[in-house]
């Protein structure tokens, strides 16, 4: 673009995983973009599953936020045991760790419920309102069933690096919002700092793009790119790049990966996106935060 300003607010990279509370069509767009633009991207490894997604065919997932857990709410399994006894916090532990557990039960071969019924109990639709409005589209009452749950993608803590005020390495591109990486979350976001982090970064921006002249574009571009396609991306990194990783699931998304990177069609984009996470979850060798 012939512009001196541009600045990359693109959001996410949920629509790459079949399980993710993210609208369908973040598909990382932004890093694509960046990338072939040559900015330097940080941390795609560390991509943030939420414990305790709403299990139904519906997507994007609905969100059933810790603070149900809070309120006293218990993860149970289909024979209606407590599962958690060997983990450090129960349901209230960190969201990597519940994940892992939750991913590990259901992996095992049961099923995992959220039970309100006794607590929060008959407060539970008044104290979250969109929570019960999802269960109950879902046909779930949860003063009388448990709520069927799983893992789902919800928060990419790693994207195209800036600094203070915005700025990645490519002249006159500015990155702000989960397409940045910040390095505010480390490798494993707390809930709702992204908000925070969203509203400040977005005038940190604003504040460096003043007093830089804007300048008209010489040329305009025909809108003829088609639209990202993940479809066969999501089997790949759902399955690679999950809740628990290894190095043969890698490395096998990896060569699944790279021919359709390469594919000039709406395939590329999310594949290109998808490959770098994958090599950058290769090349960190050790146990971090989301990345395990």
């Amino acid at each position: 673009l012939a512009t001196a300003r541009v600045v990359l607010a693109t959001g996410g990279i949920g629509g790459l995983f079949h399980d993710s509370t993210n609208p369908l069509g973040s598909c990382g767009q932004g890093l694509a973009l960046a990338a072939r633009a040559g900015a330097v991207l940080a941390d795609l490894e560390f991509v943030q599953f939420h414990p305790t997604a709403l299990d139904e065919p519906k997507r994007p997932m609905s969100l059933i936020s810790e603070a149900v857990r809070g309120e006293g709410a218990t993860l149970v399994d289909e024979t209606g045991r407590r599962f958690l006894s060997g983990v450090q916090g129960t349901e209230l532990a960190p969201r990597d760790v519940l994940a892992r557990a939750v991913g590990n039960h259901l992996a095992s071969g049961h099923r995992v419920f959220l039970d309100v019924r006794e607590r929060p109990g008959p407060t539970f639709a008044r104290q979250f309102p969109t929570i019960a409005l999802a269960c109950k589209e879902a046909g779930i009452d949860p003063a009388r069933d448990l709520i069927p749950i799983r893992p789902a993608q919800h928060y990419h803590m790693g994207g195209v690096a800036v600094d203070l005020a915005g700025r990645t390495s490519v002249q006159g591109l500015w990155a702000c919002g989960e397409v940045a990486s910040t390095g505010l979350h480390g490798a494993n976001r707390l809930a709702s700092n992204s908000l925070t982090e969203a509203v400040v970064c977005a005038r940190w921006v604003a504040e460096s793009l003043r007093g830089i002249p804007a300048r008209r574009a010489q040329q305009t571009f025909a809108s003829d790119s088609p639209s990202p396609d993940p479809a066969a991306v999501r089997p790949v990194l759902s399955r690679a790049l999950g809740v628990v990783r290894n190095r043969e699931g890698l490395e096998a998304a990896a060569r699944a990966l790279l021919p359709l990177a390469e594919c000039a069609d709406a395939t590329s984009g999310p594949a290109v996106v998808g490959l770098m996470i994958t090599i950058a979850a290769l090349q960190r060798r050790e146990s971090r935060g989301a990345h395990q």
